[in-house]
């Protein structure tokens, strides 16, 4: 073995334990931030739980509002992408969000950390440019899939793609408001049925104008 293979060895499992105390952090993050709150949560909780030093947060992490938003990005690769990501070549878009709408209960936690986050945004400058600039990187690869494959899709040329996205994001993301305070849908079946309902209408020509009702001249 060659001296620089031996000295790669060493490299390799310093980062894959890197990597591993980076997930941890995410995970711990994500689930403190949704069961006490981000505001009430600090780095020393999410130390305290991991059994570290606040220290090797920081040597992962700029702050609180960088935690929050990487524990957002991959819950929502993890719950949400990684289920929807293959529209382009497999099932079509209304059978995945009908799907996806189906499952809502399983994203009650990732619906949570980002009420959670954008309660924060209001008074925190900081988090609020973090945690826009993850929910937008999101909503441009959501955009750029259904722009690619509008054709396939039977998306009508009329609808404005990047709409149609922010729409069903924020549909999942009211989901979260209305949850906060003990509301949510009775019927999985139900909740999917109206997402069917919304998505099959992304085919339709817009609805026709009203034409003006004709205005009567007046006697002298």
């Amino acid at each position: 073995m060659t001296p620089s293979a031996v000295g790669a060895a060493p490299q390799r499992r310093g980062a894959a334990k890197a990597a591993a105390t980076r997930s941890m952090l995410v995970e711990l993050a994500a689930d403190l931030f949704a069961e006490q709150g981000y505001v009430q949560t600090s780095i020393r909780d999410i130390a305290r739980r991991g059994s570290l030093t606040t220290g090797a947060i920081y040597g992962h992490f700029r702050n609180k509002a960088d935690l929050l938003a990487e524990a957002i990005n991959t819950r929502t690769a993890e719950e949400l992408e990684s289920h929807t990501m293959g529209i382009g070549r497999g099932p079509d878009y209304v059978e995945t969000l009908t799907r996806v709408a189906r499952d809502f209960r399983k994203r009650r936690r990732l619906r949570a950390l980002i009420v959670q986050g954008a309660a924060a945004a209001q008074t925190d400058d900081e988090t609020r440019d973090r945690l826009r600039e993850e929910q937008l990187a999101h909503l441009r690869v959501w955009t750029a899939g259904y722009v690619r494959d509008r054709a396939r899709l039977g998306i009508h040329p009329s609808v404005d793609v990047e709409a149609m996205a922010l729409y069903f994001w924020a549909v999942e993301l009211g989901l979260g408001v209305l949850e906060a305070m003990g509301i949510e849908p009775k019927s999985a079946k139900g909740w999917a049925d109206v997402h069917n309902r919304a998505a099959r209408g992304m085919q339709l020509p817009p609805a026709p104008q009203p034409r003006p009702a004709a205005v009567r001249g007046r006697r002298a």
